[in-house]
């Protein structure tokens, strides 16, 4: 099994790059593997990186053509027949490669696999926000933000932390490039349950996720969605099981911190996360609509 992990990053950070690579070493021993590192850069030849923990390929890509794109000319360029995407703000636990590898191989004709993050205590904002479910479960769950079957098998491609054979992007494309501004993987999901391709949860490949500490990475963040679902809706038509989605997993976020004392913050940051985004979808709609005239 060939694998290339594809790591993706706009600016280089030397301490957490170290520690996503230090901690993904010791793990590949067993497999026949390559190391993307995808840099946004406009410079014409690439960068001199420091000494690195591990034996890595450096690409550069254009700046700011968005997300999708980034992962696009990674999986262009990637020589593996298993390509795997972790964010370069993650680090992983010491059976993430083997469990998110293992379902694979075990099953030759399945196509996807996912797993979510851990978000490690922080401050107490930063626990609220990871309270909330996100990225990739934060301190909620995976499994109480998307849907599980009990058979294992989710409807939801976490993109900061899964593995693909290659060949599904010759079945279904590529990541959707008009996507910018996120939730490619929720966009490329929804074309994998067209195609009728299941995606396997693989609880114990879980990655750590740092959190976000501080009120304007929230506000950001959450204009920041709001414009990547106004994307969404228009590349999606039934936009209502999203809704509904989203209505769960807020009812067990409620669930699951009702006897914390932090619930009172949770609460709002729930209201704020449906204003910001709502003035995000707003914004970038009548952006387009300006463009468009």
């Amino acid at each position: 099994m060939n694998i290339s992990i594809i790591i993706i990053f706009d600016k280089f950070r030397e301490e957490k790059i170290n520690r996503l690579l230090n901690s993904i070493k010791p793990q590949l021993n067993s497999w026949d593997h390559e190391i993307l590192l995808v840099q946004e850069s406009n410079a014409d030849t690439i960068s001199i990186l420091p000494k690195l923990p591990i034996k890595v390929r450096h690409l550069t890509v254009p700046e700011k053509q968005g997300i999708p794109f980034n992962r696009n000319q990674g999986i262009k360029k990637s020589k593996g027949d298993i390509i795997i995407f972790i964010d370069d703000d993650c680090w992983v636990q010491e059976k993430w490669l083997s469990s998110l590898l293992s379902p694979l191989e075990e099953n030759h004709e399945l196509l996807a696999v996912t797993s979510g993050t851990k978000i490690p205590p922080s401050n107490f904002l930063g626990n609220c926000i990871s309270a909330l479910g996100f990225p990739g479960g934060g301190s909620l769950g995976f499994e109480k933000v998307w849907k599980v079957s009990a058979e294992g098998f989710t409807d939801h491609m976490a993109a900061g932390n899964c593995a693909m054979r290659k060949e599904i992007f010759g079945r279904i494309g590529l990541f959707d490039e008009a996507m910018k501004y996120g939730a490619e993987d929720a966009e490329l999901s929804h074309r994998l349950a067209k195609n009728n391709i299941l995606i396997k949860y693989a609880p114990d490949a879980y990655a750590f996720h740092e959190a976000r500490t501080t009120w304007n990475s929230f506000f950001h963040w959450q204009l920041r969605r709001g414009k990547a679902n106004y994307h969404l809706r228009k590349k999606i038509s039934r936009i209502k099981p999203f809704l509904k989605l989203r209505a769960w997993s807020a009812t067990n976020v409620l669930r699951h911190n009702f006897t914390n004392v932090k619930l009172p913050v949770i609460v709002t940051l729930l209201g704020a996360s449906f204003v910001l985004q709502q003035a995000g979808y707003v914004a970038e709609a009548f952006r387009n609509w300006k463009d468009n005239l």
